[in-house]
């Protein structure tokens, strides 16, 4: 009776460190095929194509609903967009853009003296858009450029950049240069007298 116990008690253990071992094996199964969380950041590394004739300070952004989260959207169609679970931003676009912004406005010259100018944007568009020929970049902004508080540019850009290849981070390199693109349009766009402070100019003109 005493042998039988104890064979039996020997079979329990051995079934149970089976068990356990599964379940091991179970896990570390799982563990290797959970997709490693991967986060992206703009990156415009080119200074504005011509100095600024004045400093130029960046503020902040809004952006439209569908982009008002930390993960990478992407269309598939016109009605649908849908959105990565590994693949995220390092912070929200509203955050992000005027981030890439203000570090291509801080790689530029200054020529001038005049009185600084403000950038505040929207964002409308920041998406990737999966195609039978590729993958391509689509940005869209409204730009404000003002002067103590007096609107010098209200416009509205949009860009679409093809894709090096068909991968998440080869879709932000191209809204990079969308942006990059984009920024380099706006300050083409503003008025050259609007670099000038009122101050500056002669008396009764």
């Amino acid at each position: 009776m005493i042998e039988n116990t104890t064979s039996g008690a020997r079979r329990q253990r051995g079934a149970l460190t089976m068990l356990l071992g599964a379940a091991a094996l179970s896990a570390c199964s799982l563990a290797s095929q959970t997709p490693e969380m991967r986060y992206y950041t703009l990156a415009v590394t080119a200074a504005p194509s011509a100095p600024l004739p004045a400093p130029l300070r960046v503020g902040a952004f809004s952006v439209d609903e569908p982009y008002a989260s930390a993960r990478l959207a992407y269309r598939t169609s016109p009605y649908l967009l849908e959105y990565y679970t590994y693949h995220r931003w390092a912070a929200e676009p509203r955050l992000m853009v005027p981030i890439a912004t203000r570090d291509y406005v801080e790689r530029a010259a200054v020529t001038g003296t005049g009185a600084p100018l403000d950038l505040t944007g929207h964002v409308r568009r920041v998406e990737e858009v999966d195609g039978a020929s590729g993958w391509s970049a689509a940005l869209a902004l409204d730009l404000r450029i003002a002067r103590g508080g007096a609107a010098v540019l209200e416009r509205s850009y949009a860009e679409t950049e093809p894709a090096a290849s068909r991968s998440p981070e080869a879709v932000v390199a191209a809204l990079s240069r969308a942006l990059h693109r984009i920024l380099d349009r706006a300050l083409a766009d503003i008025p050259s007298d609007a670099w000038v402070s009122p101050s500056a100019h002669p008396a009764g003109r």
